[in-house]
């Protein structure tokens, strides 16, 4: 009898990992598919075709996003190879950023999903937060994700650009973090970047007349707790050194030198 029951536990774990291996390839097939469409019709200058479909292509993603929690782990491998669909992931497995350039031949226009889970255990995805500025997302491409872990709260900091032609394009870096509610939002002012002491929840700088080392990008470190930030010096050499700033306090501050 036990034996049998092995047996049936051993079964209904197998039926279950390929039932789900099954939803995540046909999800994957479903995206894959609108993302294919987009393509053709760009190919075929119909701008507005093509607009269309991207504009459900956005909303499958969000359908799955908020509909199946397991997508928030979720390799999204083909679409990553394929389609070049940026999938930032918290180091905690609570957030998310799923972002793509729709292709558009005029101008970048960047489509970006966030998806986190609440206090509750629920999943939840949408294309804007409180506090974040939908018309400003359009442009902005994010391309790393940290996470920091603080005594009383934990904190997302996502690296993005946000290119306007071939060489004109900005870096910079924002802070998201869970409120009270359990929600997700990037009105989290903890970057204090001038003498006055004024507090912003992000920072981008300029590179469009930009020289030097611009290869150089923004990065945290989580073991130090510090960001650094490329300098860029007035005549817009961009140096080998970083800005540093240590979060103390409850803020990111300057290292003096």
């Amino acid at each position: 009898m036990i034996k049998n029951r092995v047996i049936l536990s051993l079964s209904f774990v197998a039926i279950t990992a390929f039932a789900s291996a099954q939803s995540e390839w046909k999800m994957q097939d479903d995206l894959e598919y609108h993302f294919q469409r987009v393509d053709y019709w760009r190919s075929r200058m119909q701008q507005d075709s093509a607009a269309k479909e991207d504009s459900i292509l956005r909303d499958r993603l969000l359908y799955y996003t908020n509909t199946y929690p397991a997508t928030l782990r979720d390799n999204f491998k083909l679409l990553k190879y394929y389609d070049h669909l940026n999938v930032l992931s918290s180091d905690d497995n609570s957030f998310r950023i799923y972002s793509w350039d729709d292709g558009n031949a005029r101008q970048h226009n960047f489509i970006n999903v966030f998806q986190y889970k609440g206090n509750d255990k629920s999943v939840q995805a949408s294309v804007s937060i409180p506090g974040n500025d939908v018309s400003t997302l359009k442009g902005r491409e994010y391309r790393r994700l940290y996470t920091m872990k603080t005594k009383g709260r934990v904190y997302y900091l996502a690296t993005f650009i946000t290119p306007r032609s071939k060489d004109d394009y900005s870096m910079g870096v924002e802070v998201f973090s869970k409120n009270s509610e359990g929600g997700l939002d990037d009105s989290t002012h903890i970057i204090v970047n001038n003498t006055y002491g004024t507090a912003v929840n992000e920072l981008e700088y300029e590179m469009g007349n930009a020289s030097g080392a611009v290869d150089h990008c923004i990065y945290f470190d989580k073991s130090s707790k510090q960001l650094y930030v490329p300098i860029i010096w007035q005549d817009g050499v961009v140096s080998t050194a970083y800005t540093e700033y240590r979060f103390k306090n409850n803020y990111f501050t300057e290292v003096k030198k």
